[in-house]
């Protein structure tokens, strides 16, 4: 993570100093955000729990001092969590890291699937951790819209990328699961360390600036189109 996100946004930075390139766009996380605050906007409290979360945050602070430096304009968009995949089927996720809408997909596509919940005792309504989710598709949308704001308004921004409403863990495997129609085996799992009970976006910021409309902001079709690009991999 650090050489990623930390070294690698450090040299790319110093590679625009002395040319043409007048606006940055980095992709952060909503992981910079303090744990429990349930919905955050761009001036929640920072206080990453996770590695991960905390070198997006040293990438976050490379970018403002030297953007500001350099005379460039950034778009800092913290992700909240990207799922699906494109209705052309040409764009999703390829990494194999623990992302629970690929798990799930991969997983239903065996014969007897199984889903991993780790954690069913938290304080929310079914027990389970509550996520935000954006479609890819929203997202890239979302990437242009805030270039084209920020080469106009020549100005800096920081926003949150998300629909403004939370999803739970048990919520998401029940929709997998009739999707599907298979007979799911649900594992408990414990709780792992750095994870959030609750992060939901305010997006109003993002809406208001760049007049986005989300267009895919659907349960049913975020669990569609993650099954359809893992059958699509399969197939390859």
């Amino acid at each position: 993570y650090y050489k990623n996100n930390v070294i690698a946004t450090q040299s790319l930075i110093d590679s625009c100093k002395h040319t043409n390139v007048k606006n940055f766009i980095f992709s952060s996380t909503a992981a910079v955000y303090k744990d429990g605050l349930q919905k955050v906007s761009e001036k929640s409290p920072i206080k990453p729990v996770s590695v991960y979360g905390k070198t997006k945050l040293k990438a976050e602070n490379l970018i403002i001092k030297n953007c500001k430096k350099y005379k460039i304009n950034y778009g800092v968009l913290r992700y909240f969590n990207v799922v699906g995949s494109s209705p052309t089927g040409k764009i999703g996720l390829i990494n194999n890291g623990d992302h629970l809408f690929k798990n799930f997909s991969k997983e239903i596509l065996k014969k007897k699937p199984k889903f991993k919940i780790y954690g069913k005792d938290y304080n929310t309504p079914d027990k389970t951790t509550i996520r935000d989710y954006v479609h890819v598709s929203d997202l890239a949308e979302i990437h242009i819209k805030v270039l084209n704001t920020i080469k106009l308004i020549k100005k800096s921004v920081i926003l949150n990328c998300g629909y403004g409403k939370g999803v739970s863990v048990l919520q998401t495997a029940n929709e997998f699961k009739r999707q599907s129609k298979k007979k799911v085996k649900i594992q408990i799992q414990n709780r792992r360390a750095g994870d959030m009970k609750i992060i939901v976006a305010t997006n109003k910021k993002l809406i208001k600036l760049t007049k986005w409309k989300s267009k895919y902001n659907n349960l049913n079709f975020l669990v569609k189109s993650s099954i359809a690009w893992e059958r699509k991999l399969l197939r390859k």
